[in-house]
């Protein structure tokens, strides 16, 4: 009997070696798949991912969605001066057309930007914050026709710097 119970206790470890074996295997597995997916994230395409390299307004940095909050904004903050159409009224700068792609192609987004972070609206200037002040711009971009992303635009003038107004590309 006492054979009988010591293998019993031998079989009872054999078993539970090999029901934890399982586990870890499993426990490995799961660890491997994280990392290779992390791996494979940062190996996306732009697709995916906004490139951190310069790029320009054509690589659709904005979402629809944020445009929408920007023509919110737009109409209670903008249109009393630029207009309900952005082509300026008196003094006030156009935000479409050739006047606007003369002032701003060549340049950062960081300049259309900073311009409406810091003067505007000329009647409280500095007054909207910078997810209003990315919405607007993106706003301004959806008018202007450049194509809508699945990203927002960042909330940050040093945010767009790399992102740059230039000619459309040619198809």
């Amino acid at each position: 009997m006492i054979g009988k119970a010591s293998e019993g206790a031998a079989g009872d470890r054999d078993h539970a070696k090999s029901a934890t074996r399982p586990k870890a295997v499993l426990a490995f597995a799961g660890v491997a798949i994280a990392v290779l997916t992390l791996v494979q994230v940062a190996a996306s395409p732009d697709a995916v991912r906004r490139p951190l390299g310069p790029g320009s307004v054509w690589d659709s940095v904005y979402t629809l969605a944020q445009a929408g909050r920007g023509e919110s904004t737009y109409r209670a903050t903008c249109a009393n001066c630029h207009g309900d159409s952005l082509a300026g009224i008196n003094d006030a700068p156009a935000l479409t057309g050739p006047d606007f792609h003369k002032d701003f192609d060549g340049n950062s987004l960081s300049s259309l930007f900073g311009k409406i972070s810091n003067d505007m609206p000329s009647d409280n200037p500095g007054s909207l914050t910078n997810p209003q002040t990315a919405s607007v711009v993106a706003f301004v971009l959806k008018y202007n026709g450049y194509p809508a992303g699945s990203m927002d635009l960042p909330a940050g003038v040093d945010s767009v710097s790399a992102i740059k107004f230039t000619p459309k590309p040619l198809q």
